[in-house]
């Protein structure tokens, strides 16, 4: 992929209509080597707390990781089968695989600051704050990325006019799909996987290959909750400026209800000017 070709992101967050505390952070780097989306929960036992807290965590440790750029015969390239997506790290080349335990890495370190948080203010197992978190990594030079999350905030991609998500929810509401759906559906804000509440946590990672023109979304489910992913799809092929594009997006979930946080990272794969 020509060096010519840029990944240009942009973030807002936003408290919506009902909540009196913003919980999410993100974090969005000028650069577009990564960012971060994180849903904090907990209230007062520090849901924001948690949440900055893992994306200072993942950030820090994601741009400390500049060694995969020497890294002998890496290719960030994808010349052929540009969809090629890898979600084992025992696979594929030495750079790759490296670049998937980093992040993997980088997810349980954020968890475990937290987890230690909780200790430390005396929550029993599985209390406390919390955060969910997704993000991307772009690899050094290239047009491939390395996915990550735990929960249900989610990384949506746009590409020739078509939204896809690429991350699948930690929630129950996702098990009772993936089950059949049938009978009372539960809740779909009660999740499954997320840091802090536990010792021990595996985040789901995986390789993407961007194409020109390509979009990326992260947010939190205050944004998707309220609403549809064809309104999503539409605001982000109209909207082709990022920061434009996160404003409109979260004035829409506002015009829904606003009923929660709702934060949102807008990426754009290109030419650079």
């Amino acid at each position: 992929m020509p060096a010519a070709f840029t990944l240009t992101a942009a973030g807002q967050t936003d408290v919506g209509r009902t909540r009196s505390r913003n919980e999410d952070n993100f974090h969005a780097d000028a650069a577009g080597r990564f960012a971060v989306v994180c849903d904090g929960m907990g209230g007062h036992a520090g849901g924001d707390v948690a949440s900055r807290t893992a994306v200072e965590t993942i950030v820090g440790l994601l741009d400390d990781a500049t060694l995969i750029e020497s890294r002998p015969g890496f290719s960030a390239y994808i010349g052929d089968d540009p969809e090629k997506t890898l979600t084992d790290p025992v696979e594929g080349e030495a750079a790759v695989q490296h670049a998937l335990s980093v992040a993997r890495r980088a997810v349980q370190a954020a968890n475990e600051r937290i987890h230690a948080l909780n200790r430390q203010r005396g929550f029993a197992e599985g209390r406390g704050m919390g955060t969910t978190t997704v993000g991307f990594w772009r690899l050094p030079g290239g047009n491939r990325i390395v996915a990550f999350h735990t929960g249900d905030s989610r990384l949506y991609r746009l590409r020739d006019g078509e939204l896809r998500v690429l991350t699948r929810d930690h929630s129950l509401y996702q098990i009772w799909l993936d089950n059949g759906g049938r009978g009372t559906p539960p809740q779909r804000n009660i999740i499954v996987r997320a840091l802090g509440t536990g010792e021990e946590v595996e985040p789901e990672v995986a390789l993407h290959a961007l194409l020109p023109d390509d979009v990326l979304l992260l947010c939190s489910d205050g944004l998707n909750g309220m609403l549809p992913d064809a309104t999503i799809a539409r605001i982000l092929r109209e909207e082709t400026d990022c920061a434009r594009a996160c404003t409109t997006l979260i004035e829409a979930a506002n015009t829904a209800g606003g009923q929660d946080n709702v934060t949102v990272v807008v990426a754009r794969f290109g030419r650079s000017a």
